[in-house]
């Protein structure tokens, strides 16, 4: 009897160390497909259209990072940040701890994240009410295996 009940105990202790934690839906690799970005009233960008970019965005359980290059005519950059973000339901705060602009360290950015399949979208600038801005950017991306 005593075997049994330590043979249950062992068995009880393994199957509850082998639990998994849940992990965010958007933890993982992820690279844009589609962008639209509304920088002034005169610099507008459009992928695919005319600029080109290829990047990819990680997020782990609380840190995001991306790393891409740009090319808009005959100029290549190199793009790259990270930081800590909060994610709850559609509402993702980023705030951005390096960048390869030096301008964006330091930013807190509010946006409306949705995710639809193997396909996440972003929306920002978003207000204090969560609310999008008259012209704000989008970015879509398709989960990478």
């Amino acid at each position: 009897m005593r075997k049994t009940v330590f043979l249950g105990l062992i068995i009880a202790l393994i199957i509850g160390s082998c639990a998994q934690e849940k992990k965010s839906p958007i933890e993982g690799a992820w690279k844009l497909i589609y962008g639209q970005w509304h920088l002034s009233d005169t610099q507008n960008y459009q992928f695919p259209g005319n600029i080109n970019i290829s990047q990819i965005k990680m997020w782990s359980k609380e840190y995001f990072t991306f790393v891409g290059q740009y090319k808009l005519d005959t100029l290549v950059t190199d793009n790259y940040g990270g930081g800590t973000y909060k994610f709850e339901g559609d509402r993702f705060d980023e705030e951005v701890i390096y960048h390869a602009s030096k301008a964006s360290v330091g930013q807190k950015i509010k946006i409306l994240l949705e995710i639809r399949n193997d396909t996440l979208i972003q929306r920002w600038p978003a207000d204090d009410n969560w609310k999008l801005l008259e012209k704000y950017s989008t970015e879509k991306y398709i989960r990478l295996k």
